[in-house]
């Protein structure tokens, strides 16, 4: 097999001939771009023509060089069969790379009037009617770069405008191949996850076999008696002491445990049709986003429906052997994905759930708002409350409401609700106050970021609305890039899967 060498000779020198404005194919298929004495003086205008000339000869030379390819295949392929006939097809296989478009011939070899080999598909990627074959180079600019990042039609012009090819590229046909792809990556992470499910005995809900042994394992929590300085360190008075230590929830090693913050999250929906403004009843696409990280390790994953997502975060905690570790999970008050966690790992012992700290007290500020008469009363009653909470004592902190004088309330039943909502969230109500103090994780923010960077950011804000698989497309693309698998997927159409090393 021959090696192929790439020359590249570029000189600027005095010309009697007219100036013009074009590129134009010069002799052994150069580029020649011929400047007038005043441009060629100025070096922004010289740069700038130099990139004019210099484009169109990259195509030109990627063109010819895959022309010359394709032939010698298809002959080399005549040369084994002995019979047939080789066919140029002109411009037959067309590129959309970081040079710009460009088209290059392709040939067949036909038999008895049947194509027996075509370089179309045998040499270079099988494409469909209209498709293009898009470098990794392109994908780069074009999706990491681009995007994910602005508008679909900013990043049209820029694209276009980078390689020196005006309109080479249409909007629509950025935004379709832009969302194709993303659409891809919910169905590889699907497929894995199924593929990992099974090599595991799993069910395809996540559900692990009769005899599994997760979890058996005692998880690493932090030794009693630093727990216990930590309690004496934090109780505001030595008798809270007990029964600050009597929190439910355990104080975990957290350089060995994993850690998962869930939140949900919704843009405005798209419309088949435009409304009348009086009939306008806005719709949204939800998601729902998943923040996995272990030691130096982070994972981020998105889906539509806390059901898929969860799936998909107990095949990562396989595929990762994270289920040897405590697995704490990170969410605020909402109640599908309460239910979704324990639903899903039920069958995991080493499972503890904590209420967001930041969510628990606005909820409670905006209970006590609508229960309580005044602001000046809740503006009383609220840190006293939320000092019960903080220390990890939710009895005390119900009986503390449940105290107060009827007088002082202008809707009971708005009070009760909040009694009723610290009563059933007492099992992921811990101690803040002593895991502040340890250094744990008091609250889902990491799953709050991974949200903006992953949807809010792009999609949220300046009226912009969606369809659901344009939303999901773009979030799963930014995910990629997080995750740092661009390029083996642009490489290769595969996911690691892996945890990434925080940077």
């Amino acid at each position: 097999m021959s090696n192929y060498k790439i020359k590249v000779h570029i000189e600027i020198v005095e010309s009697e001939e007219a100036a013009h404005g074009e590129p134009q194919a010069g002799e052994a298929g150069q580029i020649e771009f011929t400047m007038g004495a005043a441009q060629a003086e100025d070096i922004d205008e010289c740069e700038h023509a130099l990139l004019q000339a210099n484009y169109p000869a990259l195509r030109a030379a990627l063109a010819e060089h895959f022309a010359a390819v394709s032939k010698k295949k298809a002959h080399e392929q005549l040369t084994v069969l002995a019979d047939g006939e080789v066919q140029t097809r002109p411009g037959g296989y067309r590129v959309e790379g970081e040079v710009g478009r460009f088209d290059f011939d392709s040939h067949r070899l036909v038999c008895g009037g049947e194509v027996i080999y075509d370089t179309a598909g045998a040499v270079f990627r099988p494409l469909q009617v209209k498709e293009w074959y898009r470098t990794m180079g392109y994908q780069e600019l074009a999706l990491v770069h681009g995007t994910i990042e602005g508008s679909y039609r900013k990043t049209c012009g820029w694209l276009n405008r980078v390689r020196h090819q005006p309109g080479a590229t249409p909007l629509r046909t950025l935004q379709d191949s832009c969302e194709r792809e993303g659409q891809r990556l919910p169905a590889q992470w699907q497929q894995q996850a199924e593929t990992i499910l099974h090599e595991h005995g799993f069910t395809p809900e996540g559900q692990p076999p009769p005899t599994h042994g997760y979890g058996e394992q005692a998880a690493a929590s932090l030794p009693e008696a630093q727990v216990a300085a930590a309690v004496r360190a934090c109780a505001p008075d030595p008798e809270w002491e007990a029964a600050m230590q009597a929190n439910v929830v355990p104080y975990e090693v957290s350089a060995q445990a994993c850690h998962l913050a869930l939140d949900d999250i919704q843009v405005k929906s798209q419309k088949p049709h435009r409304q009348p403004e009086a009939t306008k009843d806005q719709q949204y696409v939800h998601h729902t986003v998943a923040h996995l990280d272990h030691g130096t390790g982070r994972y981020r994953l998105v889906g539509q429906g806390v059901a898929n997502v969860m799936k998909l975060v107990v095949a990562f905690l396989l595929h990762n052997d994270l289920l040897q570790h405590k697995l704490m999970v990170f969410v605020d008050g909402q109640k599908t994905l309460r239910e979704a966690v324990f639903q899903t790992l039920a069958w995991f012992a080493p499972l503890r759930l904590i209420l967001d700290w930041y969510h628990l007290k606005q909820k409670c500020t905006r209970q006590l708002s609508m229960a309580l008469n005044g602001r000046q009363l809740c503006d009383e009653i609220r840190p006293q409350l939320l000092h019960f909470l903080w220390h990890g004592l939710p009895e005390r902190a119900i009986a503390f409401l449940q105290s107060l004088d009827p007088a002082q309330s202008k809707n009971a039943k708005q009070l009760q609700v909040l009694i009723d909502y610290i009563d059933r969230h007492q099992p992921y109500l811990p101690c803040y106050a002593v895991r502040k103090y340890l250094g744990l994780r008091n609250g889902s923010q990491r799953g709050e970021k991974a949200n903006d960077l992953l949807v809010a950011e792009r999609q949220k804000h300046k009226g912009m609305s969606w369809s659901e698989a344009g939303s999901l497309a773009l979030a799963s693309l930014t995910s990629l890039v997080l995750n740092q698998e661009y390029r083996q997927w642009f490489k290769s159409g595969t996911l690691g899967f892996k945890l990434v090393a925080v940077t």
